[in-house]
């Protein structure tokens, strides 16, 4: 899963969350409702980054990483 810049299209859903507005593809919504998108700033540069809701991972396989 990625994040870029985009215009909406007819099959993007858009919310607005904490006042940033967010167009989600109908095909990638169902693997975003463990998700969560921060904004970091360190040593290795600054952006956005998508994570699990709560720390987890995919190391054991999981089909929407």
């Amino acid at each position: 899963m990625g994040l870029t810049l985009d215009e909406s299209k007819n099959e993007d859903q858009t919310y607005t969350i904490n006042e940033v507005e967010l167009m989600i593809d109908e095909n990638v919504l169902p693997h975003t409702k463990e998700s969560q998108i921060d904004y970091v700033s360190n040593s290795y540069g600054q952006g956005f980054s998508i994570s699990a809701v709560g720390g987890s991972s995919c190391a054991s396989g999981c089909s929407g990483c």
